[in-house]
């Protein structure tokens, strides 16, 4: 099977978040303008012990975190093969990125529902009957928080970001070497292991490898998030030293996004740089299943729970006093 690219710099991230940076009046103005309503779930609070946060202290919390939530999402045809949630503290320049896994298990009454085929309830299917306001909202249900941008990019655009940086430096774990001549166009890895610059075609070979010809190393989805992970680090301490809004203006035609070139290219100008230790990478926790023969990634709710109050501040426990 095809296999697209894994790639997002988080200078494409940045770019995103940008529109939000300047002032906390300019944010607010951007939120209020978003036609998108966010529906929270008030079960998805039920596991809590002792009833902490009721569902009108969690939507407070939200609404008052300084956030701006981004959604990535990287196409291969008309699935996504790559699912980012970027969320940016706009107050303390903290960015929290969370990795979906496509084969994650996505079920809803009378939205997503009465699939004779399984594997649709893949969140990967989403986007192809849904476009991305479906899976906007898919998003939405599992993190339980609203989204309040997107972009979307496809293998060409991810490398010319890349090559917008100057490329990425990034230490290759091992050699990589990879033939499909049944990708169209086939597709040939060759990356040989050590620090390098990679360019956009390497950059995309990287976070594209699964597997060697000899077998010797074999990638499950998680695995992949996790060099995809490696990789944006390394990007991050390249992104904020460039001239971000040239970058900015030149890849802006190879994404699709709902954020308007005269906005990004302003804000950009005032931004100032977001330090590589604010940055925090996350897996959306849970574990694989079997149904009916397909593999699923089925959401750990507690754990995923834990993220989102650790990332908006929420006491997750109550306090013990002596």
């Amino acid at each position: 099977m095809k296999q697209f690219m894994k790639i997002f710099s988080v200078a494409l991230v940045v770019f995103m978040v940008i529109a939000s940076v300047q002032v906390y009046s300019i944010y607010k103005g951007i939120l209020g303008a978003n036609n998108r309503v966010p529906s929270y779930d008030e079960n998805w609070l039920s596991d809590y012990q002792n009833d902490l946060v009721t569902l009108e202290t969690y939507e407070a919390y939200i609404s008052g975190g300084n956030r701006v939530n981004i959604l990535i999402a990287g196409l291969e045809d008309v699935r996504t093969d790559t699912i980012i949630l970027a969320s940016y503290n706009i107050k303390t320049k903290k960015l929290d990125m969370i990795s979906i896994p496509r084969d994650t298990y996505y079920y809803k009454e009378g939205f997503r529902s009465g699939f004779q085929y399984v594997a649709n309830y893949k969140i990967n299917a989403v986007y192809s009957g849904h476009g991305i306001e479906g899976l906007i909202r898919a998003v939405e249900d599992i993190v339980n928080v609203p989204i309040h941008h997107y972009v979307t990019v496809t293998m060409t655009g991810a490398e010319k970001i890349v090559n917008a940086m100057g490329g990425v430096e990034f230490d290759v774990p091992f050699d990589m070497k990879y033939d499909d001549i049944y990708d169209s166009p086939p597709l040939h890895i060759d990356l040989k292991a050590g620090p390098q610059v990679l360019d956009g075609k390497n950059a995309v070979d990287f976070l594209r490898f699964r597997k060697n010809n000899d077998g010797t190393i074999s990638y499950g989805d998680i695995q992949r998030i996790e060099q995809q992970q490696n990789f944006l680090a390394a990007a991050a301490k390249q992104a904020f030293g460039i001239r971000f809004p040239l970058v900015v203006k030149e890849v802006f035609d190879a994404v699709k996004t709902d954020v308007k070139l005269s906005e990004a290219i302003t804000y950009a100008t005032s931004t100032i740089g977001i330090k590589s230790e604010n940055i925090s990478f996350y897996t959306l926790p849970g574990n694989a299943e079997y149904m009916q023969g397909v593999s699923f990634y089925m959401v750990n709710g507690i754990e995923m729970q834990k993220i989102i109050y650790g990332i908006y501040n929420i006491p997750f426990e109550k306090a013990t006093g002596n």
